[in-house]
């Protein structure tokens, strides 16, 4: 019986072994854990705070510039109903305006007789966005083929125009002053330079550029 009760106490002895062991092993996972993770944990957060700062950016971003589009289309809309009726007819003349791409002199005819560039800059109502997208229209409705331009940075937004020129290629304009842009990625949206607004005190590169024409 004694044998029996030293051989129990022995297997617990062991077990509790054992057990203190695989505490320890734990322990030491987590310790290393810790220590190989706790030098990037704040750039880990920051990483998740872009991340779903940039999803939110995109979603606001698409319903804004669909929001400027619509009431865009809409003036540019009125602009083409004028163009329709001709010089005085009572009668509305339905007619598609054939667009074309135009010679440099001739796009800056356009910009000179269009008002798009002395509406006032209105945040939350009247933005970037609208501005491209009335210039936008406006071109079309007088017959020459426009593009609406998303650029976009990582702290920003903004939307410009941009013609096909058929003497000097492509040429971006911004809206607000009718000024033509030396659009580059991986440079500085000149907001001075053309004399747009500026969102906020951001620097940062432009890193992507969409057109649709």
């Amino acid at each position: 019986m004694d044998d029996l009760e030293e051989l129990i106490v022995a297997i617990g002895r062991v077990v509790l072994g054992l057990v203190a062991l695989m505490g320890g092993l734990v322990a030491l996972d987590l310790a290393i854990y810790l220590s190989v993770t706790s030098s990037t944990f704040g750039e880990n957060v920051a990483a998740a705070y872009d991340g779903s700062y940039e999803r939110g950016y995109d979603q606001t971003y698409e319903v804004g510039y669909q929001e400027g589009h619509n009431e865009a289309y809409r003036k540019g809309y009125s602009k083409g109903y004028e163009i329709g009726r001709g010089s005085g007819s009572k009668e509305v003349v339905a007619r598609r305006v054939k667009l074309h791409n135009p010679t440099y002199k001739e796009m800056m005819e356009f910009l000179a007789g269009d008002e798009t560039d002395s509406n006032p800059f209105i945040k939350g109502e009247y933005v970037c966005f609208d501005f491209a997208a009335e210039l936008n229209n406006n071109a079309e409705a007088n017959g020459l083929r426009a593009a609406y331009v998303r650029i976009r940075a990582k702290e920003w937004g903004h939307a410009v125009v941009a013609f096909e020129t058929v003497d000097r290629g492509l040429v971006f304009i911004e809206p607000q002053s009718d000024k033509d842009i030396p659009l580059v990625i991986g440079e500085p949206y000149p907001w001075q330079q053309v004399g747009a607004n500026r969102p906020m005190n951001y620097d940062d590169a432009v890193a992507e550029i969409q057109i649709i024409w």
